[in-house]
């Protein structure tokens, strides 16, 4: 199964704008706990990278049965 961190960014500017996104880890990320703690660096360093955006909320599992809007 392929895991993935499905993360929501906001502008820091203007909160409201805010945008999904998604980092999918290959296969070697095999269970939800294994996703979790491979996704902390990840998070830490796309957010260091992206200054004007701030992650608000983020899950580490399968994609989404939806369209991706709700975490």
């Amino acid at each position: 199964m392929l895991y993935g961190l499905y993360f929501l960014t906001c502008l820091v500017d203007n909160p409201a704008h805010c945008v999904m996104r998604v980092h999918r880890f290959d296969e070697t990320v095999q269970t939800p706990m294994h996703c979790m703690r491979v996704a902390q660096p990840q998070m830490a360093a796309w957010q260091s990278s992206h200054g004007r955006w701030r992650v608000a909320r983020f899950r580490c599992g399968t994609p989404p049965r939806d369209d991706g809007t709700r975490i």
